[in-house]
C-alpha cells in the first residue's frame, strides 16, 4: 500500500492550489481526481463574442495545473477516492474506484460543488452558449441584453440584482417564489425597473440557433409564453460534493463542510478548501486562497504530529 504525507481530493482551483504548495514544501504529496482544472476549463461564448474563458484566476489555475503536470514529486492519480476511513493511528485509508488503496496522514477535501439543473429541453444543449449555472462569472458578457435568472433562494436573487445593473431586462423566473419573498434581497430585486417576475410558471424549454434566442415557459393555467432572451441563469443553490466525508464531518444546513479559517474540519487532519466548505463564494480566486491555506495547516499539522 503506498502512503502519503497529503492527498488532496479534488482537481479544481483549490485542489490544483494545494497541491502546488505541497509540492512547494517537498511533502509527500498525490492529487486524487479524474482530470485537473475542474470548472474553470469551460470556455463561455455569446453571439458576437469569440469563446473565451473570463473567469478571473483562470491563467493562475493553470499555471498550477501546468507545473504538476510536469511535476513526478506530486502524482496525479486519475480516479476518484469511493471512500475516506480514519484509522486508529490518526491516519486516513482512501479506496479507490480502479486500484489499490492509499493511506494518508492528512487529506484536503477539495471537490468543489455541482449546480441544480432543470433537465428541460435545451440546458445542456446550449450550456456555454447561453446558459450559465453562475451569475457571478458569467453576468459581464450581458450587457444590454434580455436575460431570464431561474431559481428560488437567495443565490437567485443575488443574481438578479447582478444582472439587473447591466442587463437592459431580466426575466425572474421563480421556482419557490413563497420561500424566496421572505428573502431580504426580495424587495430589492422587486423594485427594480428592468425586472420582470414570473411567480407561478415554469421553464419547458430552452431553445435557440447557435446559441440561446429565447425561453419557454408554462403557467399554473396551462399557458404557455416564449420570452426572447440571450442567455438563461440557472441560479439556484449550489449541491456540495461532500459524499465522501459527511459522515466525519460537520456540515452547516446546507451540507457544506464546516472549516474554520485555517480549512480545518471537525475531525483533526481532515482540512477542505474551495466550494465545498462553508466559505464558499465561486470565486477562483477565493478558492485558490482557500487551497493555499488548506495545504500550509495541513503542513504544520504533520511538523506537530510526528
Amino acid at each position: 500500500m503506498t502512503h502519503y504525507d497529503v492527498v488532496i481530493v479534488g482537481g479544481g482551483p483549490a485542489g490544483l492550489v494545494a497541491a502546488g504548495y505541497c509540492l512547494h514544501a517537498q511533502l509527500n504529496a498525490a492529487i486524487l481526481t479524474p482530470e485537473l482544472g475542474g470548472k474553470v476549463n469551460y470556455p463561455f461564448a455569446l453571439r458576437g463574442f469569440k469563446p473565451e474563458n473570463i473567469v478571473w484566476g483562470a491563467q493562475l489555475v493553470a499555471q498550477f495545473e501546468q507545473m504538476l503536470a510536469g511535476a513526478r514529486a506530486v502524482p496525479h492519480l486519475a480516479t476518484q477516492a469511493t471512500a475516506i476511513e480514519p484509522v486508529p493511528d490518526g491516519r486516513f485509508l482512501l479506496r479507490l474506484r480502479e486500484g489499490d488503496p492509499i493511506m494518508a496522514r492528512t487529506v484536503i477535501v477539495a471537490t468543489g460543488a455541482a449546480p441544480q439543473r432543470l433537465y428541460v429541453e435545451g440546458e445542456r444543449e446550449y450550456w456555454g452558449r447561453g446558459v450559465s449555472f453562475s451569475a457571478i462569472s458569467h453576468a459581464p458578457y450581458f450587457a444590454g441584453r434580455d436575460v431570464a435568472v431561474v431559481g428560488g433562494g437567495r443565490r437567485t436573487l443575488v443574481a438578479a440584482l447582478e444582472l439587473a445593473q447591466i442587463a437592459r431586462r431580466v426575466y425572474l423566473i421563480a421556482a419557490r417564489p413563497q420561500s424566496m419573498a421572505e428573502l431580504p434581497e426580495a424587495a430589492y430585486v422587486q423594485a427594480l425597473p428592468n425586472v420582470t417576475l414570473f411567480s407561478n410558471w415554469e421553464v419547458q424549454a430552452i431553445v435557440g440557433d447557435e446559441f440561446v434566442t429565447a425561453i419557454q415557459l408554462v403557467g399554473i393555467n396551462g399557458e404557455t409564453r416564449q420570452l426572447p432572451v440571450d442567455g438563461v441563469f440557472v441560479q439556484f443553490a449550489l449541491l456540495p460534493n461532500n459524499e465522501l466525508v459527511r459522515h466525519l464531518v460537520a456540515l452547516d444546513a446546507d451540507g457544506h463542510i464546516i472549516v474554520n479559517h485555517r480549512c480545518e474540519t471537525s475531525l483533526p487532519g481532515l482540512f477542505a478548501a474551495g466550494d465545498v466548505t462553508n466559505i464558499q463564494s465561486e470565486q477562483v480566486l477565493v478558492a485558490i486562497g482557500e487551497g493555499a491555506k488548506a495545504a500550509l495547516s495541513a503542513w504544520e499539522y504533520l511538523v506537530t504530529h510526528p
